[in-house]
Order: C-alpha cells, then structure tokens, then sequence
C-alpha cells in the first residue's frame, strides 16, 4: 500500500505540471487569452482592392489608412487585437521591393549650351513616382551660378536638368548633380 500511495502522488504531480504546461502553451498562442499583441513582419503581397497585405508568414492583415502605397518588401509593424484581428498602421522600413529613399549622383557634360539634361535611372522602382531634389555639388565659373531640378519623375527614374541664370553658353564635363527621391 505504501508503494502504490508514492505512484499516485507522483501521478497527480506529474499531470498538475503537464497542465501548467500546456495551459502556458494554449495562453501564449491564443489571443484572446494573452491580450493584444504587435510585432514587425514583411509584405509578401498586396491584396486586390489594396486594403489588405498578405506577410511573409502568411497572416492576412488590414492596413490602416494612413498606410499609404503598399508594397511587396515593406517592413511593417503589425498589431493584433484581444479578439485575433490583425491590422497595420503603416510602413516602418522598406526591404528588398524597394527603398523609401534613395540617393545618387548625376555626372553632366555639354559644350558651348546654356542647359544640359541627363536621365537618371533609381537603383530599384518605387511603388509611386517619389519627390525629387537635386543640388548641383561643384562647379567652377559660370557653373557656380546655375541651377538644377528634376522632371518627368516617374516610379522608374526622372530626368536631371541643370541651366544657367541667363542664355549664356558655357562647357562643362562631369558637373555633379546630386539628387535625393524619397516617398516619405
């Protein structure tokens, strides 16, 4: 008798501590046991009608409108609500899709002209045509005077225009024109 009152015990120990565990597993995993929730995912696609993203892992999660432009490759922060439902409030970072800024540099050349233009290609697309500015980095003389701006930008590139104050035409080679494009 005394051996079998050790083996119940042990049995009654061992089954409270394999509920504990399991109790533990259910709250972590269950929302509406631990409450709300928020964590970063990435965007594996954007959903017809745009007002919903698919994340890498698989969670359909509804963007808020300030969230502006998805797009596949944008780190998001995610929340989750005590009742399951996911929701985004927007773009946090961007990843391999495409970058929120980018920067480059614009090398122009021309002869005996009073403009010069160039076309500029982005290292990756944006999901919409971004703001451009530009800033012409050095020149010498009549260069130091001109002025620089940005137009037909599109997701893809834009194209760089640089001019001098009055028609007064000038050579320059390899004038560096700065340029920032941002959708931020």
């Amino acid at each position: 008798m005394k051996g079998q009152g050790r083996s119940a015990h042990r049995a009654a120990r061992d089954l409270v501590g394999a509920l504990r565990r399991q109790t533990a597993r259910v709250g972590s995993e269950t929302p509406s046991v631990r409450g709300a929730d928020w964590r970063i995912a990435v965007v594996a696609a954007v959903n017809a009608g745009a007002d919903t993203v698919t994340t890498d892992d698989g969670i359909v999660v509804r963007r808020w409108e300030t969230y502006l432009a998805p797009a596949v490759g944008d780190i998001i922060g995610i929340t989750q609500s005590g009742g399951g439902s996911w929701g985004t409030w927007g773009r946090w970072a961007a990843g391999t899709g495409h970058r929120a800024t980018q920067t480059g540099t614009a090398l122009l050349s021309w002869t005996s002209a009073s403009f010069a233009t160039t076309t500029v290609a982005f290292p990756a697309p944006f999901p919409v045509a971004p703001r451009v500015f530009t800033n012409i980095a050095s020149g010498g003389g009549e260069v130091a005077r001109w002025s620089s701006r940005a137009y037909s930008i599109t997701t893809t590139g834009f194209t760089a225009y640089m001019a001098a104050p009055a028609a007064t035409n000038s050579t320059g080679t390899n004038v560096p024109l700065q340029w920032e494009a941002t959708i931020l």
